[in-house]
């Protein structure tokens, strides 16, 4: 079973600056970070996950686990990309490789059911699932 990120509207309440503007679960991904400060009124990149196809953000994520392989979550990953218009080509595919990796290794921390969120560069738990 593989082990990865989904958008959740789980625990969102928790801070005053939470928000999830996806319409269900979907794969996830870091955006780049534009702004140090996690609280900043102005800028979520800070604090937030993006949806690999809506590139709509929220400001948590769940662990979850299926049989899907990691070739199909990479290729997930690579045709959400293209679909906003990156060109397929080695650069692409090496950073598409590299942030998936980086995300595949995180959600292996923590039990599925697991929520957590953005702040800066940590990931922290919001919430272990219940035994």
């Amino acid at each position: 079973m593989l082990k990865y990120f989904v958008s959740t509207h789980r625990t969102q309440g928790e801070r005053v600056n939470d928000s999830n503007d996806l319409p269900g679960t979907e794969l996830v991904d870091l955006p780049g970070e534009c702004h140090d400060d996690p609280d900043s009124p102005i800028w979520g990149c800070a604090r937030s996950f993006v949806g690999i196809t809506s590139r709509q953000t929220s400001t948590t994520a769940e662990v979850v686990a299926t049989d899907m392989t990691a070739a199909e979550y990479i290729g997930r990953f690579h045709a959400g990309l293209l679909a906003l218009g990156w060109k397929d080509n080695a650069e692409t595919r090496n950073g598409v490789i590299d942030a998936a990796v980086e995300l595949l290794l995180l959600a292996t921390l923590w039990p599925v059911g697991t929520v957590v969120e953005r702040r800066g560069r940590e990931i922290r738990v919001r919430s272990f699932p219940e035994s």
